[in-house]
């Protein structure tokens, strides 16, 4: 049976059906004292009363209808109100036209006796317009291609569904952009429209695509000079007259822009230089980092103390892309300067052999090192996992308590660290952690045998707009019949900003017969906090922290708990705690204060 499909003329008659219908309301509101009239006041206040439909619906009038909007002001002229509230209906339909409703009964009222002024609007939307036949059509080479029969799969309108304009623009634009990112770049719309039949009550979507041939790329050119063209060819990830692929290049630009020798990077298809094999070239625009950087950086934390630190950056070195950087670090725990040589490998990928030494002495409350130590690195990005293999020999010269001792010890090391967040600074949704493992074995360059195991893992939840939860874990052991030949640098200590609060840094774990801490083969901690943001950059905080550092994991569990504020500032999250030390005679209290972001 044939249908017939009114387009926007029957829209138009409907709408100036309605006015007619509402012709009366208007006569009236003619009557009404206007703002030139002698007795109107300067402005009045008003609110507006909208009722019978919720979710999209609601938030689309709010947002078309005028008079909510004029509602926000302080005050308003009377006669702009009753031109506000004259039009209000016929904005209201409207707001209700993308999402299917085509046919709404709306009840308007307005009390100018009371203060505030009161608009009222009782909306019924109506049955809704179904899409009574969906053609989607794709032509061309994609015609075959897996990639659009997917997305033809997961359309967010079906037939029966109720009209939905947004959706109608969602699955043209995905189409449209999918066209794009596979390479068919002289894709066109031959169709794209919505018919509504008023009078049925029912529409038809048409969406037909012709996406020409699949173009290719073509050759690659990269205007730079500082690192050799070998380095990077082989890791394009995708060689001439391979089928186009936007993904390529987005992943290709990320690499480059993640190294240390690009400040940017632009790659541009040149789509109007494509051959008769369709191939496009490859230009990549790129901008060098400056030669060499220096830093200097001033802080302070409660852990720590002030501290100063001294960075330097020599970029370039060859054209292999070696570079190498260094710190000085001086604060009341920490004096230290380390130096490190960096060679990256499968460029611009992120792996890195790296050359590292460090001298440094470090105090901690009742322990004092003095250190130095050679380490050969391998780091490389998997995924969201960061991996790190070493070989260190380090050496102490270490007081713990009322023990000295020199060590030395040459250690393979593991390390894995990940972390998933949707803001890295300030997240409302993150989880990330570290797992590694280490060890040495007597008489292998090392004074004493151990295995070492600590990990670590935090996650952060949104519990509304405002409110988030932060979780907070650490466990580690140490597996050795020598434990007091250990430095402090491998034991465990608790207590500080980052563990457990209330507690001077590292002043937790087990201890000699006068008292003092030693440090302990194993540690647990645990920390639960809840935070409430009451402005834009600025929060308040709960939490209660529990654990130790144990010899076999036995012990008394120290606990603390306290409130703390939180600033998003421009250099990181800066973090003020107030904790009180539960298992401390007199529950004293400790100012913490700390400053990075939460992954």
């Amino acid at each position: 049976m044939a249908r017939r499909f009114h387009g926007r003329l029957l829209a138009t008659v409907a709408c100036a059906g309605l006015a007619s219908l509402l012709s009366p309301c208007a006569s009236r509101l003619a009557a009404q004292p206007t703002e030139q009239s002698s007795s109107a006041p300067a402005g009045v206040r008003l609110t507006v009363e909208i009722s019978g439909v919720d979710g999209v619906l609601r938030r689309n009038v709010q947002a078309l209808a005028g008079i909510v909007r004029a509602s926000r002001a302080r005050t308003v002229r009377p006669g702009h109100v009753y031109r506000l509230f004259e039009k209000a209906p016929e904005e209201i339909e409207r707001a209700l036209q993308p999402f299917g409703f085509y046919h709404p009964s709306i009840q308007s009222s307005l009390d100018t006796e009371s203060d505030p002024w009161r608009a009222s609007f009782v909306v019924e939307a109506g049955p809704a317009m179904l899409v009574d036949r969906l053609d989607v059509r794709v032509t061309g080479e994609a015609e075959t291609d897996s990639a659009f029969q997917a997305a033809l799969g997961r359309l967010p309108l079906a037939e029966g569904d109720t009209l939905n304009h947004p959706a109608y623009e969602r699955a043209k634009t995905s189409l449209g952009l999918l066209a794009a990112d596979r390479g068919y770049l002289d894709a066109v719309w031959d169709s794209s429209f919505i018919r509504v039949d008023l009078e049925q009550n029912r529409s038809e979507v048409v969406l037909h695509m012709t996406s020409g041939p699949r173009f290719r790329f073509g050759e690659v050119s990269i205007d730079q000079e500082w690192v050799d063209m070998d380095i990077l060819e082989p890791h394009i990830g995708f060689n001439p007259g391979d089928p186009f692929d936007t993904s390529f290049l987005r992943d290709l630009q990320s690499g480059l822009s993640g190294t240390t020798y690009f400040a940017n990077v632009e790659i541009v298809p040149r789509r109007d230089l494509a051959d008769d094999d369709l191939r496009v070239p490859i230009e990549i625009h790129s901008t060098a980092r400056k030669t060499n950087r220096w830093e200097i950086g001033v802080g302070y934390g409660t852990d720590t103390g002030p501290r100063i630190r001294l960075a330097t950056e020599f970029r370039r070195l060859n054209r292999r892309g070696h570079y190498a950087d260094g710190d000085a670090r001086l604060s009341t725990t920490e004096q230290s300067i380390t130096a490190r040589y960096n060679i990256p490998v499968g460029f611009p990928n992120p792996s890195l052999w790296t050359v590292t030494g460090r001298y440094g002495r470090i105090e901690w409350v009742t322990s004092k090192t003095l250190q130095g130590l050679v380490g050969l690195s391998y780091a490389h990005l998997r995924g969201e996992v960061r991996e790190v293999f070493s070989i260190r020999y380090q050496q102490d010269d270490y007081t713990v308590a009322a023990d000295t001792g020199v060590s030395h010890l040459t250690q393979p090391i593991a390390a894995w660290t990940f972390a998933d967040a949707d803001n890295r600074l300030y997240a409302t949704r993150g989880i990330g952690g570290t797992l590694e493992l280490r060890g040495a074995i007597d008489g292998f360059a090392s004074s004493a045998s151990f295995f070492r195991a600590w990990t670590t893992l935090k996650a952060i939840r949104g519990l509304s707009p405002k409110l988030r939860s932060v979780f907070r874990a650490e466990i580690g052991w140490i597996g050795t019949g020598q434990f007091r030949e250990l430095p402090p640098a491998i034991r465990f200590f608790a207590g500080g900003d980052r563990s457990i609060r209330g507690y001077d840094y590292q002043s937790l774990g087990p201890v000699n017969e006068n008292g003092d801490v030693t440090g302990g083969n194993s540690t647990v901690v645990g920390s639960a906090e809840l935070e409430y943001r009451f402005l834009e950059k600025w929060s308040g905080a709960v939490f209660f922290d529990a654990g130790n550092a144990f010899q076999d994991f036995s012990g008394k569990i120290a606990t603390g708990t306290g409130v703390g504020a939180r600033w998003i500032s421009p250099v990181g999250l800066v973090r003020v705690d107030v904790g009180f030390g539960l298992q401390k005679e007199g529950n004293p209290v400790r100012l913490h204060l700390s400053i990075g972001p939460d992954f």
